[in-house]
């Protein structure tokens, strides 16, 4: 599989668990983008992209020069065909990683913390290979061209 299709698929793996209620480390992001769920119940409070810290901070001035410099980026890399589209794709990849680990370790506790040791086994036989399907298909994208 491509890494896009990884990365559609842990990511909403992600989002799933943690409506259901699981740690999965994503709440911080979703509530900078104005999304709050009740920990407990899984419940959709709210949802306001309008007036979230993360569109606060796409409009504030830091977010302004971020946004000409990245839309610079882009009009010079149409201009200059030799820019390697991997150095954009890294830090977007690292971080979900860095997520699924987060994730990981988090059902792992969790598991260990309700006492059920079976459920530690149905958990890593279903990350341990989604993982290493993830870091073959980052192998293929970065190293394999």
């Amino acid at each position: 599989m491509k890494l896009a299709n990884y990365v559609i698929m842990l990511l909403t793996m992600m989002i799933i668990l943690e409506f259901i209620g699981l740690p999965t480390g994503l709440s911080s992001i979703l509530n900078s983008f104005g999304v709050n769920i009740n920990s407990n119940t899984g419940q959709l409070i709210s949802a306001d992209i309008g007036n979230s810290t993360f569109w606060n901070w796409i409009f504030a001035n830091t977010g302004i020069l971020v946004l000409v410099s990245a839309f610079a980026a882009v009009i010079v890399g149409l201009f200059a065909k030799s820019f390697d589209t991997s150095l954009v794709i890294a830090p977007f990849i690292v971080s979900l990683a860095s997520l699924m680990i987060g994730t990981f370790s988090g059902l792992i506790s969790y598991a260990a913390s309700i006492g059920q040791n079976w459920t530690i086994a149905i958990i890593v036989t279903i990350f341990i290979p989604i993982a290493a399907g993830f870091i073959m298909a980052c192998l293929d994208e970065f190293a394999g061209r």
